[in-house]
């Protein structure tokens, strides 16, 4: 045998593996640019099943009947303006008939709720309730607070006491659990569906940063800000810049001098997500599945590895004046006016406001009577806190493309 041939021979295995890989991944591309996630044409909203308000890893936080009658006593009663100013029932609303309370569903409509998790007290400082229409390519980012009132603490600390709950109760992942449980309680309180949950550390922001190359953001402020504790190093000039995955960490996390806090963090969230839309639509379609597969790896989902393709894909369709980011409404305040721990409280009517606009996935409005019917997002006995919830107030809209021409204005600390 010539050595040519048997140098071909000995090339052959290596190059029929090549082949399935390539065809493998072609494979994998084809079926996600066809692919669509499945979806119901109508379903009985979460908000107007039989079940009880209580939550799907423990009930510990559930209301017992006493703090129930309690609050409804001191609560005023329904009025027009102000829809859920008393404890109802958890079935007042729910199903005198159960057939009437089949909705149908706005086709290619999904909402997937993301939670963005502190490493070091498993805080999630970053929740997002992303709403995507597939049929009008559009999509909502609605930013939820940290310090959010929610079930008599903030909201930030929920998936972590679910979390702890499902380990006590002995559940096989209890990071799956603790967000299942998130879900069906935001879907109670805010009426709203949620499709999909996706959990992720800060170390998906790193790798998917990382893996575009870099984000292109214009830094509105210089950032200095150093702690230990949290292994957190920020240094930032004002300026338009590439930022690598640690930067883009930083610039995100930062919020030493921010008049508003957590608020104008959030702010900052909105400049880096449109920066990194943006950035993402320079992959190209076969480059997709990679960059997919990298930010799978460094986060937790109810999404399958199609689904995450789907969206990605659909993502980088969108035009950015069709994707608008808006914070719900709502009210930096103490607990006892001037004393207490300090919360940011819904606006009741302006949140129903914010879910009847950008988070319905289905054919039917949201009503007042049974927005919030269990006053998880509110304390009844609290008159500040009360007073707080009644405030009419609207959500400030704003879009990727307005973000990318004119980028972020947040008030600071005069040095």
């Amino acid at each position: 045998m010539s050595k040519k041939k048997q140098a071909m021979n000995n090339r052959f295995p290596w190059l029929f593996l090549a082949l399935i890989l390539i065809f493998g991944i072609w494979m994998t591309y084809l079926y996600g640019v066809f692919y669509i996630p499945s979806l119901p044409q109508a379903e009985i909203p979460p908000y107007l099943s039989d079940s009880p308000l209580t939550d799907p890893v423990t009930a510990d936080t559930a209301r017992s009947d006493s703090t129930q009658a309690a609050q409804t006593a001191a609560s005023p009663p329904v009025t027009d303006n102000h829809p859920s100013e008393t404890a109802e029932p958890s079935t007042a609303a729910a199903s005198e008939n159960t057939a009437a309370n089949v909705v149908s569903r706005r086709p290619g409509v999904y909402n997937i709720l993301c939670a963005g998790r502190d490493d070091a007290a498993f805080n999630t400082d970053a929740l997002l309730l992303i709403s995507f229409d597939a049929e009008n390519s559009t999509a909502n980012v609605v930013q939820i607070p940290r310090d959010t009132y929610f079930d008599g603490n903030k909201i930030n600390a929920y998936w972590a006491k679910q979390r702890t709950a499902a380990k006590k109760n002995g559940a096989a992942d209890a990071d799956a659990a603790a967000m299942d449980a998130l879900c069906r309680s935001l879907e109670k309180a805010l009426c709203i569906k949620i499709d999909h949950w996706v959990l992720c550390g800060l170390s998906a922001v790193r790798e998917v940063v990382d893996a575009l190359g870099g984000v292109t953001v214009d830094v509105p402020y210089d950032m200095d800000y150093d702690d230990p504790d949290q292994n957190l190093s920020i240094h930032l000039t004002a300026g338009t810049q590439t930022l690598n995955g640690t930067q883009a960490e930083g610039l995100i996390r930062f919020r030493s001098g921010y008049i508003r806090g957590d608020l104008g963090r959030i702010d900052m969230q909105k400049l880096f997500l449109s920066a990194l839309l943006e950035q993402g639509k320079q992959i190209s379609l076969l480059a997709l599945p990679s960059l997919v597969m990298t930010a799978s790896n460094h986060l937790r989902s109810a999404l399958s590895f199609s689904d995450l393709l789907y969206f990605a894909k659909n993502a980088q369709k969108l035009d950015a004046s069709r994707v608008r980011f808006l914070t719900l409404p709502g009210t930096d305040c103490r607990a006892n006016g001037d004393s207490g721990a300090w919360y940011y409280v819904l606006s009741a009517n302006g949140t129903l406001d914010v879910v009847n606009q950008y988070l319905n996935v289905y054919a039917s409005p949201v009503t007042k009577t049974v927005f919030d019917r269990d006053m998880r997002l509110t304390d009844a006995s609290n008159p500040t806190l009360m007073s707080y919830y009644r405030k009419d107030l609207s959500a400030d809209v704003t879009t990727a493309a307005s973000l990318g021409e004119d980028g972020v204005s947040i008030a600071v600390i005069p040095k």
